[in-house]
């Protein structure tokens, strides 16, 4: 019998829009229901799974990519557009680095970093299953990346955090990263969004994002980069309008 999904489980396809309704019609053939998400074309709920998604044709081909609506919002909101040349600072284990190699398109190029060879593994695989070609992969650590100043017009820090916003499926992050224990996250944090700032071209977009909801790693961090990383051009705060389907609490 069919399991019915929560919305909150989404998927999207890797594929060419012009594309995705072929795939679209292979997941109906294995009796998979979607509902497509308002803040992207390619972005489905899954709402009937017959069989774990990640076992379907289409996965198995590398023609969808399972990943939460929140985990696609970054990459969305950073924008690039064709032809850029963009860096993903904290790359595994691919899903924004996806979106980001659609966005930038075949003129573009998007730079992948990682420093675990474990991850970085997971990174490659996941981006040679789902085609995306347009990205440069590599072993470093994002703190001292070998990028000449102001390289990059689009950068995406997703640093590591303390995962409070995942705490209902993953209650461990409470304990292992509780109040008064995220010091060593904030640190890093600060010396990620140093490396971004110098790595930023002039007129380019630094996108910020977490799966916290700890203040400290959080507003605290962009108060500190708007305060402590001014540079010659200085950084601003660039209001983002709430994507189709969310709101911004104040």
């Amino acid at each position: 019998m069919a399991r019915t999904q929560s919305p909150r489980r989404t998927l999207r396809v890797t594929v060419p829009p012009a594309r995705a309704a072929g795939v679209l019609r292979l997941l109906d053939a294995q009796g998979y229901g979607l509902t497509p998400e308002p803040f992207d074309p390619l972005a489905f709920a899954v709402v009937r799974e017959p069989v774990a998604l990640g076992a379907s044709l289409a996965a198995r081909l590398g023609l969808v990519y399972i990943q939460d609506r929140s985990s696609m919002l970054p990459p969305l909101l950073l924008n690039p557009p064709p032809g850029a040349l963009a860096l993903d600072m904290c790359a595994a284990p691919g899903g924004k680095t996806g979106i980001l190699a659609r966005l930038t398109g075949p003129a573009g190029c998007v730079a992948a970093c990682e420093p675990s060879a474990d991850r970085l593994a997971t990174l490659r695989q996941n981006l040679r299953r789902t085609d995306a070609a347009n990205i440069a992969t590599a072993k470093l650590e994002s703190q001292r990346l070998p990028f000449a100043d102001a390289t990059f017009s689009h950068i995406l820090l997703d640093p590591p955090c303390s995962g409070w916003g995942t705490a209902d499926k993953h209650p461990k992050v409470l304990e292992l990263w509780g109040e008064g224990k995220t010091a060593p996250l904030e640190v890093l944090q600060r010396e990620l969004l140093a490396e971004a700032a110098r790595l930023l071209a002039p007129g380019g977009r630094l996108l910020y994002s977490t799966c916290t909801t700890n203040e400290l790693e959080d507003e605290v961090q962009v108060r500190w980069a708007l305060r402590e990383l001014a540079g010659a051009d200085g950084l601003g705060l660039v209001p983002l309008a709430p994507p189709p389907g969310f709101v911004f609490e104040a």
